[in-house]
């Protein structure tokens, strides 16, 4: 059984449209709980499909102190989520700029190619970046964070995804519940298109890729952002992440070469 929560309040200063991305992505059978309230009064709220089955939490909410609380366990695996076009990911996109990266990934990637190639593009991003959220910065692209050859994961995702479209390798972003991941956190890792299938690579190598629970897919993180306001600014007060799975051992790591799909 894979269990995950997520728990967080913001300030609103006015009636606020609300999209969360936090609810496991619909493919898995699961049990959610969920609360939203302001100020201690409940907040009607409704859940919406949006693309590769996530599930939008949505909701309009008058000013105060909001507080949402979800609870989900999976009972069983996802399906793949699979696209009709996965060309779709070859082009360049608000994070991801692989094409001012051909050059550069065909001199130090262009001698191998497959797995080989993304297992040494994957193993040299985490050779040569430093993990530092300070490095990070909200309108970091896949180049400028291969500049400052650091950041968090949502950075190492699009450097990842970028050198893999520049190798014409379709590659996508993925917001996730990691069991195992510390501290606990939402995740982002990156997917890729070989042999007809979906492949799940983290640069980062915080979490065991085997337990990952989908939430959102998308070109890059702007397709997938946990939350997205409408209206006046708001002020993030607290937010606690974790996930569990069962069948995860203790002190369990990735194995980066083994070839794992998100179920």
């Amino acid at each position: 059984m894979r269990t995950a929560h997520a728990a967080f309040s913001m300030s609103l200063s006015s009636d606020t449209d609300v999209s969360l991305l936090a609810l496991p992505a619909g493919a898995y059978a699961s049990d959610d709980r969920i609360s939203v309230e302001v100020d201690g009064a409940p907040v009607e709220w409704r859940i919406e499909r949006a693309a590769h089955d996530a599930r939008e939490l949505r909701f309009t909410a008058p000013a105060g102190t909001l507080e949402v609380d979800i609870r989900t366990r999976i009972a069983s695996a996802a399906g793949p989520v699979d696209d009709a076009d996965p060309a779709r990911y070859l082009e360049d996109s608000r994070y991801v700029e692989g094409s001012a990266l051909r050059g550069f990934v065909d001199e130090r990637f262009g001698r191998a190619s497959g797995f080989e190639q993304l297992d040494a593009m994957r193993s040299w991003i985490a050779r040569s970046f430093t993990y530092a959220p300070a490095l990070s910065a909200i309108d970091d692209t896949a180049v400028s964070t291969l500049q400052k050859r650091g950041g968090m994961c949502r950075d190492y995702a699009h450097a990842m995804i970028a050198l893999a479209r520049a190798a014409s390798i379709p590659a996508r972003y993925v917001g996730v519940y990691a069991p195992g991941l510390e501290p606990p956190d939402f995740h982002a890792v990156a997917e890729v298109h070989v042999d007809g299938q979906w492949w799940v690579i983290d640069p980062t190598g915080l979490a065991p890729r085997g337990s990952l629970i989908r939430i959102a897919t998308g070109v890059d993180a702007q397709e997938t952002a946990w939350a997205t306001t409408t209206g006046d600014p708001v002020v993030l007060e607290s937010l606690r992440v974790e996930a569990s799975d069962d069948a995860l051992p203790e002190g369990a790591v990735d194995d980066p070469r083994e070839r794992v799909r998100i179920g």
